[in-house]
């Protein structure tokens, strides 16, 4: 099961809850206010690019055509999860090492 929202001028996408901001989404059809996608079903919030008002929320039954930001998405989160372990890292060679009642 898959959730997902992106919303292009913001460069943020969500999927399953896990949201990144920031990513280069500038390839995206700037008539694309948003795109909501619920497990099996989806909606294109649809906007006149030029005055920003939404015009049409068009349907779609598949999330394939979005695949590159879903490959951005998951770039991020892997980054995410590699700065991560990385933090752990550090933080357990800056503890102290305790062996019985001697700290080292």
């Amino acid at each position: 099961m898959m959730r997902v929202t992106i919303i292009p001028i913001d460069g943020s996408v969500s999927v399953d809850g896990v949201g990144f901001g920031g990513l280069d989404l500038s390839f995206m059809d700037a008539s694309v206010h948003a795109v909501q996608w619920y497990e099996t079903h989806g909606e294109i919030e649809v906007k006149d690019p030029t005055t920003g008002r939404m015009v049409a929320n068009e349907v779609i039954t598949s999330i394939d055509a979005f695949q590159p930001v879903l490959d951005a998405w998951q770039a991020a989160k892997t980054a995410a999860e590699a700065a991560a372990a990385e933090a752990l890292v550090v933080a357990a060679n800056n503890q102290p090492i305790t062996t019985g009642s001697q700290t080292l």
